[in-house]
């Protein structure tokens, strides 16, 4: 069956496949196969049963299925034969039926909310094919009295590279520098550890006394973990230095780092943190917030409509006279902080960000949804108030994001709201130009600061009723 590209489920279906593309766990979300040209799907190869190549497989078929998914030429089909198979037919041969793919049943609960979900599959079985292999002639006989060099030996006489010149107070020794972290910015891991190095005084201050979640470059989870010396010591790239603090917090089974220092910024960084997304509130009082976060995703990777619903949500602020300052998040989505005294706990300050959330709706409903809300449509921006929970993490202002742009989380004035191409520009080689130019937009966000109870009351007896 023919799904043609100006339909909903089409649309779905590459909503879903660019959702995936950055995941970690996309190959358990979305399958790969192979056919030959002339080959129908019956004769189908899961890329999985490739010996040895199968991660090369998966990468180059999952891009050629979205390439095919935005191509002209290709026209996506539906299996009428095996129920959840999709594939692709070209003008240059209507019997091949080419790149084939399908989803899992767990796409069904992963985008539950979007509607018109494509056909699902469970997981069948792979079996292991055996590709002919070419013989090496060449190699030659390992002699028996040779001893295999152990890991400690290696250790002791690596070379280590040039160290960067950070002057710091612990020891601390920076490898594998020429990693290339950021693919399309063609930025290596020393790039990286020199933008935390010179940002340090900008983030630190959103980092400090507060539990952390990470991304990690070479192993990008779904989403950010807790920051714990567990965490680094099984998924980072080296050994975990022994002055590096750490503390016990309600939200973590073990000890999270703390991150109030340079030294630790950049040991994190070494050990393979890239994205560093702190909580609303401190340890030393984690059931008090004291910010809240209302976040604006857009549709399509649009962040002009997340934009759009910014100018409607300051006008609210405005109206209830609230602080706040706006921030990207380094991607297609803005976020709205709101400084609080830290005297309430997480239900009220939830309860605040849920208020403002429909205050908005009822002044644009045709541009934006609720989080959680029955009345989703596709296609327009979403709301989201419900993060605003204990242990809820926020990509820190200034922190860098996974991906490969080497974009970063930017706080903006709300003047600078409808310079668009300021916002996509924003990179790790422009944002000290920009804090030269006009400061730094986050200085006095905390001079004048909100308690959430008083707020809830005030927002009950006034606008109570409209909810």
């Amino acid at each position: 069956m023919l799904l043609r590209k100006n339909t909903k489920p089409f649309k779905t279906i590459l909503h879903i496949v660019k959702e995936c593309e950055r995941r970690n766990d996309r190959e358990k979300l979305i399958r790969i196969y192979i056919t030959k040209a002339g080959q129908s799907i019956e004769e189908r190869i899961n890329v999985e049963a490739i010996p040895g190549d199968a991660a090369v497989f998966y990468e180059m078929g999952y891009e050629t299925v979205l390439s095919n998914l935005e191509s002209t030429t290709h026209q996506l089909h539906a299996s009428d034969d095996v129920p959840g198979i999709y594939f692709f037919r070209s003008g240059l041969s209507k019997s091949w039926d080419e790149s084939p793919f399908e989803f899992d049943d767990a796409v069904a609960k992963e985008f539950k909310s979007i509607p018109n979900l494509p056909a699902t599959r469970k997981r069948e079985k792979v079996d292991k094919i055996n590709l002919p292999m070419p013989k090496l002639t060449s190699e030659k006989p390992v002699s028996k009295k040779t001893k295999p060099t152990d890991k400690k030996t290696l250790k002791k006489y690596a070379v280590v590279p040039a160290q960067p010149n950070f002057k710091l107070k612990n020891k601390l020794t920076f490898t594998s520098l020429d990693t290339v972290i950021f693919k399309q910015a063609k930025l290596n891991k020393e790039d990286v550890l020199k933008y935390y190095n010179d940002m340090s005084d900008y983030i630190l201050p959103f980092l400090k006394d507060r539990p952390i979640s990470v991304k990690l470059y070479h192993d990008a989870f779904r989403k950010p973990v807790i920051l714990t010396t567990e965490l680094l010591e099984e998924h980072g790239v080296g050994e975990v230095p022994s002055w590096i603090k750490s503390a016990h917090v309600e939200i973590s089974d073990q000890p999270v780092i703390l991150v109030n220092d340079r030294e630790h910024l950049l040991a994190c960084v070494e050990l393979g943190c890239i994205e560093f997304c702190p909580t609303p509130s401190r340890i030393k009082n984690i059931d008090a917030p004291d910010y809240i976060v209302i976040q604006i995703d857009s549709p399509d990777y649009n962040i002009a409509k997340a934009i759009e619903v910014a100018r409607v949500l300051k006008v609210v602020l405005n109206g209830l006279k609230f602080p706040s300052y706006m921030m990207t998040n380094g991607g297609s989505a803005v976020h709205i902080y709101l400084p609080l005294d830290g005297k309430t706990e997480f239900e009220s300050s939830m309860l605040v960000a849920e208020y403002i959330c429909k205050l908005v709706h009822l002044k644009i409903p045709d541009l934006v949804t609720l989080e959680g809300a029955e009345d989703y449509t596709y296609g327009k921006a979403t709301l989201h108030f419900l993060s605003n929970n204990m242990g809820q993490g926020f990509i820190a202002p200034y922190s860098l994001t996974s991906g490969e742009t080497a974009s970063v989380a930017t706080p903006l004035l709300w003047e600078e709201i409808d310079d668009v191409t300021m916002i996509d520009n924003a990179r790790s080689e422009t944002i000290s130009d920009r804090l030269k130019q006009i400061g730094n937009p986050v200085d006095n966000f905390m001079k004048k600061k909100l308690n959430a109870n008083e707020v809830v009351d005030r927002m009950d007896t006034h606008y109570g009723f409209l909810f």
